[in-house]
């Protein structure tokens, strides 16, 4: 779990990492947006570890920016379905609250699903149900509790599933090297 002061000001990692998920979902998107609109006419986009949607200075995190790309692009804005997940109920009101303040999001269909749990046998059993509906996942735990096989498993087993899994150690290793 982060420190309280995580969420103070964003990082350069902070912006590295959200720059990544945010070009790769776009990308994504893109790509399977053709074949899901004859078989769903749905994508989505899940985050399991999503945070408050912005920082303490102002800065936004992933889920602001998925969703406003959502927002710029018709395709997009009808087709996806969000689903935001922390296990800090302080986190979730403040990302839906950042969320209400985006401006036209009432653009988009469907609106964003938020929860309140920790990662662990409910939500795998939840993401084992969504059946062919392409969905890009975002991972990005402090930790590693609830992360399983079995989650990666039922995350990855369809066509279109796919899954950033960013490791913190890992992550800062890299970025050091940079």
């Amino acid at each position: 779990m982060p420190d309280s002061s995580f969420f103070d000001e964003s990082t350069d990692n902070s912006v590295v990492k959200a720059t990544i998920v945010a070009k790769y979902f776009w990308a994504w998107a893109k790509v399977i947006i053709p074949t899901a609109k004859k078989w769903s006419n749905k994508i989505a986009y899940i985050d399991l570890f999503s945070g408050p949607g912005r920082y303490k200075d102002g800065s936004k995190s992933t889920p602001l920016l998925i969703l406003e790309s959502a927002i710029a692009d018709r395709d997009m804005s009808q087709m996806l379905v969000t689903l935001f997940n922390d296990k800090d109920s302080n986190n979730t009101h403040s990302l839906q609250q950042a969320i209400e303040s985006i401006p036209h999001v009432n653009r988009l269909t469907h609106k964003p699903i938020l929860l309140n749990k920790e990662v662990g046998e409910e939500i795998v059993q939840a993401i084992k149900q969504i059946n062919k509906v392409p969905t890009l996942f975002f991972i990005y735990p402090w930790g590693y509790k609830g992360l399983s096989l079995e989650l990666i498993g039922a995350i990855i087993k369809d066509w279109g599933c796919d899954c950033i899994f960013f490791n913190i150690n890992i992550f800062k290793n890299l970025l050091h090297k940079m």
